[in-house]
């Protein structure tokens, strides 16, 4: 799962996301035990492990920002705060449905999905003394820019290409079936829900080339990482229209829906790949 394109030429830093990995591996590698005396034990000790390491791994990544003088660091260490939070929520549930399976499989997804994107975007800002430009990038119009928020998030998460993906406007033909995730924007001025449908393929390459994974069907891994990578892609967006309308805009967390829910007048954003495709949907 680890990558050099993760590094961030910190060698503290690098080395502890490195033995984040290798948990994650671990928590991965337990879903084959099912079966094993000792498999609640381990995902105990294991869940315990991410818990105290992501505590003492955000403090040291935070105390290196401070001494370089980050100007990003209260809005990092506020996605670190979060983290930690739903880390503790998940460990929670975990021990008290006695690590139901499901449970383990959501966290999984979840996690994954949420230390490739911060790890491979976020943190590589840190050695920088700088924030990411918040200037508009100069796009034809505003549905281009969602376009490159998608590529550079399939990139980082899956290894897709930029090149490979190609997407449509407004096409003629719609998604029957797939993976249904809505989420509110708040405060936007205009498109108040983003709606997403994943493509089965895409779903099983997506989980395939994070996890190294073979799922033969839908599971809570799936689903969760599907659900955060929704999340990601509307926070992006969410922050294009605020720069652009100077509001302060949030989004509700994705909610799990029918692709019967999608609201098919809405204005559509239909994006391939190489693994499968998938739409957006604006309302």
């Amino acid at each position: 799962m680890w990558k050099d394109s993760y590094l961030v030429g910190v060698e503290l830093i690098d080395e502890q996301h490195k033995k984040l990995f290798k948990a994650i591996e671990t928590l991965k590698n337990s879903l084959k035990f099912l079966q094993r005396t000792n498999y609640k034990k381990q995902l105990y000790d294991t869940t315990a492990f991410m818990k105290d390491y992501c505590s003492t791994h955000f403090n040291d990544e935070q105390e290196y920002m401070e001494s370089i003088g980050f100007e990003g660091y209260e809005a990092h260490k506020q996605k670190h705060d979060e983290l930690l939070d739903d880390v503790t929520e998940y460990r929670n549930k975990l021990i008290k449905t006695n690590f139901d399976h499901h449970i383990v499989e959501s966290f999984l997804g979840f996690l994954t999905t949420w230390v490739i994107y911060h790890i491979g975007v976020e943190d590589q800002q840190i050695p920088k003394k700088e924030l990411i430009s918040s200037s508009k990038p100069d796009y034809e119009n505003i549905y281009h820019e969602y376009v490159d928020i998608i590529k550079k998030v399939l990139n980082i998460l899956a290894g897709l290409s930029k090149q490979s993906i190609s997407y449509a406007i407004d096409k003629d033909s719609y998604m029957d079936c797939g993976v249904c995730y809505q989420v509110r924007l708040i405060n936007a001025p205009n498109n108040d829900t983003v709606g997403f449908v994943f493509s089965d393929s895409l779903a099983y390459g997506l989980i395939k080339e994070m996890t190294d994974m073979d799922a033969a069907e839908y599971n809570d891994v799936m689903l969760s990482a599907l659900q955060e990578i929704s999340a990601i892609i509307s926070a992006k967006i969410a922050g294009s229209l605020a720069r652009e309308t100077g509001t302060v805009i949030s989004i509700e967390p994705p909610k799990h829906v029918q692709i019967a829910d999608i609201n098919k007048t809405a204005r559509r954003l239909a994006v391939y790949t190489q693994l499968g495709a998938m739409e957006l949907y604006f309302s």
